[in-house]
């Protein structure tokens, strides 16, 4: 078996040292905002996956932490972070239902997909979210989406005043399902705060994470 020494004596022969100074960041994994002073780092002149060099310099540097909440770990290439932070408030259903349940994990899914810079896949998911909110709220399954949005109206599911919110929804995703386009991160950041909204109306019992 390795001892401790030589794990860390491999990791220094391939120019992996402890980090030098804290980082601060808001963690990817937990969604808290952290110092972490717990890492390694290195220096590369190699691009990782799809990754663009972060500026005319030969190398960059890599940073590993290790959150000091949930101890996950982050990687940054210089400023550039992975995972992002999640966009967006956090929800939970505290395990009330399991049709909610399933809302509010399709919602995490929404802002995953945003943090990750794929703002079309996040416009997709809140059109899917429609759906199963309107199932969830007494449609039947396998209707057009189009029904999906006139029995939350038609049922009082929402109130008047937010009918603009849910064809704001409705339209963005027919025209990302539909057209040949891509929808940009703004669209999409101002979405989510659309279907949060609407959830959070919808469904009162839901509660802000910490």
């Amino acid at each position: 078996m390795r001892s401790d020494h030589d794990v860390f004596s491999g990791y220094v022969r391939a120019g992996w040292y402890p980090n030098q100074k804290p980082r601060s960041f808001r963690c990817g994994w937990c969604g808290r905002s952290v110092t972490s002073e717990t890492g390694l780092q290195n220096y590369s002149d190699k691009l990782v996956g799809p990754l663009e060099p972060p500026g005319d310099e030969p190398e960059f540097k890599i940073e590993v932490r290790i959150c000091n909440a949930c101890n996950v770990g982050t990687t940054f290439f210089e400023d550039f972070q992975l995972p992002k932070p999640l966009r967006g408030e956090t929800i939970n259903s505290d395990g009330k239902d399991k049709a909610l349940d399933l809302i509010v994990k399709l919602y995490g899914e929404a802002r995953k997909a945003l943090s990750q810079d794929c703002p079309s896949c996040a416009v997709l998911m809140f059109r899917k979210l429609l759906m199963h909110i309107a199932v969830q709220q007494g449609a039947k399954p396998r209707l057009r989406f189009v029904d999906y949005v006139d029995h939350l109206k038609s049922e009082s599911v929402i109130g008047k005043p937010l009918f603009p919110l849910l064809d704001r929804i409705k339209d963005a995703g027919n025209e990302e399902n539909h057209e040949i386009k891509r929808a940009t991160t703004e669209e999409a950041e101002d979405l989510l705060n659309a279907v949060t909204h609407l959830i959070k109306s919808i469904y009162p019992q839901t509660t802000r994470s910490a």
